[in-house]
Protein backbone atom coordinates (compact mmCIF):
# COMPACT_ATOMS: atom_id res chain seq x y z
CA UNK A 1 0.00 0.00 0.00
CA UNK A 2 2.84 2.37 0.78
CA UNK A 3 4.19 1.94 -2.75
CA UNK A 4 0.82 2.81 -4.28
CA UNK A 5 0.22 5.74 -1.95
CA UNK A 6 3.63 7.24 -2.59
CA UNK A 7 3.22 6.93 -6.35
CA UNK A 8 -0.28 8.37 -6.19
CA UNK A 9 0.88 11.42 -4.27
CA UNK A 10 3.78 11.98 -6.67
CA UNK A 11 1.38 11.72 -9.61
CA UNK A 12 -0.84 14.40 -8.11
CA UNK A 13 2.04 16.75 -7.45
CA UNK A 14 3.73 16.35 -10.79
CA UNK A 15 0.60 16.46 -12.94
CA UNK A 16 0.13 20.21 -12.87
CA UNK A 17 3.67 20.80 -14.01
CA UNK A 18 2.95 18.96 -17.21
CA UNK A 19 -0.02 21.04 -18.17
CA UNK A 20 0.10 24.76 -18.11
CA UNK A 21 2.98 27.19 -18.19
CA UNK A 22 5.74 28.27 -20.50
CA UNK A 23 8.63 30.69 -20.14
CA UNK A 24 8.52 33.95 -22.05
CA UNK A 25 12.16 33.56 -23.00
CA UNK A 26 13.22 30.10 -21.80
CA UNK A 27 16.66 29.98 -20.20
CA UNK A 28 17.98 26.54 -19.31
CA UNK A 29 21.20 26.93 -17.39
CA UNK A 30 23.24 23.80 -17.83
CA UNK A 31 20.90 22.22 -20.39
CA UNK A 32 22.62 19.73 -22.63
CA UNK A 33 20.86 19.12 -25.93
CA UNK A 34 21.03 15.72 -27.60
CA UNK A 35 23.26 14.64 -30.44
CA UNK A 36 21.28 16.78 -32.83
CA UNK A 37 21.46 20.57 -32.59
CA UNK A 38 17.93 20.82 -33.94
CA UNK A 39 16.29 20.95 -30.51
CA UNK A 40 17.16 24.27 -28.85
CA UNK A 41 14.93 26.01 -26.35
CA UNK A 42 12.10 27.98 -27.93
CA UNK A 43 11.74 31.72 -27.66
CA UNK A 44 7.99 32.09 -27.22
CA UNK A 45 5.64 34.78 -26.01
CA UNK A 46 3.81 34.15 -22.73
CA UNK A 47 0.36 34.53 -24.16
CA UNK A 48 0.83 31.92 -26.87
CA UNK A 49 0.85 29.04 -24.41
CA UNK A 50 -0.26 30.29 -21.01
CA UNK A 51 -4.04 30.07 -20.99
CA UNK A 52 -5.68 31.71 -18.00
CA UNK A 53 -9.03 30.03 -17.38
CA UNK A 54 -7.93 26.67 -18.73
CA UNK A 55 -9.47 23.62 -17.05
CA UNK A 56 -8.08 20.12 -17.57
CA UNK A 57 -9.67 16.94 -16.23
CA UNK A 58 -7.96 13.58 -15.81
CA UNK A 59 -8.79 10.04 -14.79
CA UNK A 60 -6.37 7.91 -12.80
CA UNK A 61 -6.00 4.14 -12.85
CA UNK A 62 -3.72 1.56 -11.23
CA UNK A 63 -3.62 -1.48 -13.47
CA UNK A 64 -7.29 -2.34 -14.15
CA UNK A 65 -8.55 -0.36 -11.14
CA UNK A 66 -10.04 3.13 -11.52
CA UNK A 67 -8.32 5.03 -8.70
CA UNK A 68 -9.59 8.60 -8.92
CA UNK A 69 -9.59 11.82 -10.89
CA UNK A 70 -7.86 15.19 -10.97
CA UNK A 71 -8.87 18.69 -12.03
CA UNK A 72 -6.36 21.39 -12.88
CA UNK A 73 -7.27 25.06 -13.28
CA UNK A 74 -5.05 27.90 -14.45
CA UNK A 75 -5.85 31.22 -12.82
CA UNK A 76 -4.67 34.75 -13.48
CA UNK A 77 -1.53 36.30 -12.08
CA UNK A 78 -1.20 37.76 -8.61
CA UNK A 79 1.75 39.38 -6.85
CA UNK A 80 3.82 36.96 -4.75
CA UNK A 81 6.92 38.41 -3.14
CA UNK A 82 6.69 41.37 -5.54
CA UNK A 83 6.60 39.09 -8.58
CA UNK A 84 3.56 38.56 -10.82
CA UNK A 85 3.02 34.80 -10.85
CA UNK A 86 0.32 32.55 -12.28
CA UNK A 87 -1.71 30.57 -9.76
CA UNK A 88 -2.13 26.92 -10.76
CA UNK A 89 -4.51 24.83 -8.64
CA UNK A 90 -4.78 21.04 -8.70
CA UNK A 91 -7.40 18.95 -6.89
CA UNK A 92 -6.95 15.17 -6.74
CA UNK A 93 -9.52 12.82 -5.19
CA UNK A 94 -9.94 9.08 -5.23
CA UNK A 95 -8.87 5.89 -3.57
CA UNK A 96 -8.09 2.21 -3.99
CA UNK A 97 -7.25 -0.75 -1.77
CA UNK A 98 -9.34 0.76 1.07
CA UNK A 99 -7.36 4.00 0.97
CA UNK A 100 -8.79 7.42 0.25
CA UNK A 101 -7.07 10.48 -1.15
CA UNK A 102 -8.02 14.16 -1.09
CA UNK A 103 -5.12 16.43 -2.07
CA UNK A 104 -5.12 20.13 -2.88
CA UNK A 105 -2.01 21.62 -4.48
CA UNK A 106 -1.32 25.23 -5.48
CA UNK A 107 1.84 26.66 -7.04
CA UNK A 108 2.67 30.22 -8.03
CA UNK A 109 4.91 30.14 -11.07
CA UNK A 110 6.47 33.09 -12.86
CA UNK A 111 7.51 33.14 -16.52
CA UNK A 112 10.56 34.78 -18.06
CA UNK A 113 12.38 32.57 -17.07
CA UNK A 114 10.05 29.89 -15.79
CA UNK A 115 10.44 29.39 -12.04
CA UNK A 116 8.38 28.52 -8.99
CA UNK A 117 8.01 31.10 -6.25
CA UNK A 118 5.80 29.27 -3.76
CA UNK A 119 4.00 25.94 -3.38
CA UNK A 120 1.15 25.27 -0.90
CA UNK A 121 0.03 21.69 -0.28
CA UNK A 122 -2.80 20.14 1.73
CA UNK A 123 -2.49 16.36 1.58
CA UNK A 124 -5.14 14.07 3.08
CA UNK A 125 -4.31 10.42 2.47
CA UNK A 126 -6.23 7.92 4.55
CA UNK A 127 -5.85 8.93 8.21
CA UNK A 128 -2.79 11.06 7.49
CA UNK A 129 -2.92 14.79 6.83
CA UNK A 130 -0.22 17.32 6.06
CA UNK A 131 -0.27 21.03 5.31
CA UNK A 132 2.95 22.68 4.22
CA UNK A 133 4.36 25.61 2.30
CA UNK A 134 7.56 25.60 0.24
CA UNK A 135 9.11 29.02 -0.30
CA UNK A 136 11.46 29.22 -3.29
CA UNK A 137 12.18 32.94 -3.48
CA UNK A 138 14.82 33.32 -0.79
CA UNK A 139 17.40 36.01 -1.50
CA UNK A 140 20.02 33.78 0.13
CA UNK A 141 19.48 31.02 -2.44
CA UNK A 142 17.82 28.61 0.01
CA UNK A 143 14.36 27.04 -0.08
CA UNK A 144 12.32 26.68 3.12
CA UNK A 145 9.57 24.22 4.09
CA UNK A 146 7.20 25.46 6.82
CA UNK A 147 3.69 24.69 8.12
CA UNK A 148 0.98 26.20 5.95
CA UNK A 149 -0.31 29.38 7.64
CA UNK A 150 -3.59 28.76 9.45
CA UNK A 151 -3.28 24.97 9.51
CA UNK A 152 -3.92 23.10 12.80
CA UNK A 153 -0.88 21.72 14.64
CA UNK A 154 -1.92 18.16 13.75
CA UNK A 155 -1.35 18.95 10.05
CA UNK A 156 2.01 20.68 10.47
CA UNK A 157 4.88 18.93 8.67
CA UNK A 158 7.73 17.36 10.55
CA UNK A 159 10.74 19.61 10.99
CA UNK A 160 12.48 19.76 7.63
CA UNK A 161 15.76 21.51 6.94
CA UNK A 162 16.12 24.22 4.37
CA UNK A 163 18.55 23.69 1.54
CA UNK A 164 20.46 25.34 -1.25
CA UNK A 165 18.50 25.58 -4.51
CA UNK A 166 19.59 26.26 -8.10
CA UNK A 167 18.88 29.43 -10.04
CA UNK A 168 15.30 29.65 -11.37
CA UNK A 169 14.15 26.66 -9.25
CA UNK A 170 11.14 24.49 -10.08
CA UNK A 171 8.99 22.44 -7.72
CA UNK A 172 7.21 19.22 -8.74
CA UNK A 173 4.33 21.19 -10.20
CA UNK A 174 6.63 23.25 -12.36
CA UNK A 175 9.21 20.76 -13.49
CA UNK A 176 7.15 19.36 -16.35
CA UNK A 177 6.33 22.79 -17.73
CA UNK A 178 9.71 22.40 -19.37
CA UNK A 179 8.43 20.50 -22.45
CA UNK A 180 6.56 23.65 -23.46
CA UNK A 181 9.85 25.51 -23.65
CA UNK A 182 11.62 22.93 -25.82
CA UNK A 183 11.34 22.17 -29.53
CA UNK A 184 11.19 18.43 -28.84
CA UNK A 185 12.84 17.58 -32.14
CA UNK A 186 13.50 13.88 -32.89
CA UNK A 187 16.35 12.65 -30.72
CA UNK A 188 16.14 15.64 -28.39
CA UNK A 189 17.85 14.97 -25.06
CA UNK A 190 17.82 17.45 -22.15
CA UNK A 191 19.43 17.37 -18.70
CA UNK A 192 18.10 20.30 -16.70
CA UNK A 193 19.45 20.98 -13.16
CA UNK A 194 16.52 23.11 -12.04
CA UNK A 195 14.67 21.00 -9.43
CA UNK A 196 14.69 22.90 -6.14
CA UNK A 197 16.19 19.97 -4.19
CA UNK A 198 19.74 19.39 -5.40
CA UNK A 199 19.60 15.62 -4.79
CA UNK A 200 16.88 15.28 -7.45
CA UNK A 201 18.90 16.88 -10.27
CA UNK A 202 19.21 16.84 -13.16
CA UNK A 203 15.74 16.42 -14.61
CA UNK A 204 16.26 14.27 -17.71
CA UNK A 205 13.82 14.54 -20.64
CA UNK A 206 14.26 12.50 -23.84
CA UNK A 207 12.14 12.58 -26.99
CA UNK A 208 11.15 8.99 -27.83
CA UNK A 209 9.00 9.60 -30.89
CA UNK A 210 5.61 10.66 -32.19
CA UNK A 211 2.32 8.80 -32.53
CA UNK A 212 -1.47 9.07 -32.23
CA UNK A 213 -3.03 8.48 -28.81
CA UNK A 214 -6.69 7.97 -27.93
CA UNK A 215 -8.26 9.01 -24.59
CA UNK A 216 -11.84 9.75 -23.42
CA UNK A 217 -11.20 13.37 -24.42
CA UNK A 218 -10.42 12.43 -28.03
CA UNK A 219 -7.59 11.24 -30.27
CA UNK A 220 -4.44 13.37 -30.37
CA UNK A 221 -1.11 13.43 -32.21
CA UNK A 222 1.42 13.32 -29.37
CA UNK A 223 5.14 13.48 -28.62
CA UNK A 224 6.29 10.64 -26.34
CA UNK A 225 8.78 11.68 -23.66
CA UNK A 226 10.87 9.75 -21.18
CA UNK A 227 11.13 11.71 -17.92
CA UNK A 228 13.52 10.83 -15.09
CA UNK A 229 13.84 12.81 -11.86
CA UNK A 230 16.40 11.16 -9.53
CA UNK A 231 15.24 10.61 -5.97
CA UNK A 232 11.51 10.69 -6.75
CA UNK A 233 9.01 7.85 -6.76
CA UNK A 234 6.93 8.27 -9.88
CA UNK A 235 9.76 9.48 -12.13
CA UNK A 236 12.63 7.70 -10.44
CA UNK A 237 15.18 5.65 -12.41
CA UNK A 238 13.74 2.30 -13.44
CA UNK A 239 10.11 3.45 -13.39
CA UNK A 240 9.95 3.84 -17.18
CA UNK A 241 7.86 6.98 -16.75
CA UNK A 242 6.36 8.28 -19.99
CA UNK A 243 4.64 11.60 -20.63
CA UNK A 244 2.65 12.15 -23.83
CA UNK A 245 2.07 15.78 -24.81
CA UNK A 246 0.12 17.11 -27.78
CA UNK A 247 2.30 17.68 -30.83
CA UNK A 248 1.43 21.36 -31.09
CA UNK A 249 2.26 24.63 -29.37
CA UNK A 250 -0.06 23.88 -26.43
CA UNK A 251 1.87 20.77 -25.32
CA UNK A 252 -1.10 19.60 -23.26
CA UNK A 253 -0.43 16.40 -21.32
CA UNK A 254 -2.66 13.69 -22.79
CA UNK A 255 -1.34 10.76 -20.77
CA UNK A 256 1.24 9.90 -18.12
CA UNK A 257 2.33 6.37 -17.14
CA UNK A 258 4.76 4.92 -14.63
CA UNK A 259 5.57 1.38 -13.46
CA UNK A 260 4.89 0.61 -9.78
CA UNK A 261 5.09 -2.56 -7.69
CA UNK A 262 1.29 -2.84 -7.88
CA UNK A 263 0.99 -2.31 -11.64
CA UNK A 264 1.13 0.49 -14.17
CA UNK A 265 -0.09 3.85 -12.94
CA UNK A 266 -1.88 5.78 -15.70
CA UNK A 267 -3.16 9.34 -15.79
CA UNK A 268 -5.27 10.17 -18.87
CA UNK A 269 -7.09 13.20 -20.21
CA UNK A 270 -10.91 13.07 -19.93
CA UNK A 271 -11.85 16.67 -20.73
CA UNK A 272 -10.61 20.20 -21.25
CA UNK A 273 -12.15 23.64 -21.55
CA UNK A 274 -11.38 27.36 -21.30
CA UNK A 275 -13.39 30.19 -19.81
Amino acid sequence: MGEWLGSYRRTAIVLAGALTLVSAAPRHRGVAAGPSKAAPARDLANGSLLRTGERLEYGLSLGPIHAGHAVLTVEDTEPIENVEAYRVALKVTGGALFLTLDDSLVSWIAPGPLHTIRSDRRLHEGPDTEALRIELHGADGHYRITPLPGSPPSEAPEERPSGVMPADPLDELGVLFLPRTLRLAPGGDYRIPRFFQATDNPVHIRVLGRKSLRTPAGTFPVVALSVVIPGTGLFGPGRKARVYVTDDAARTVVELTSDTALGKLRLYLTGRSET
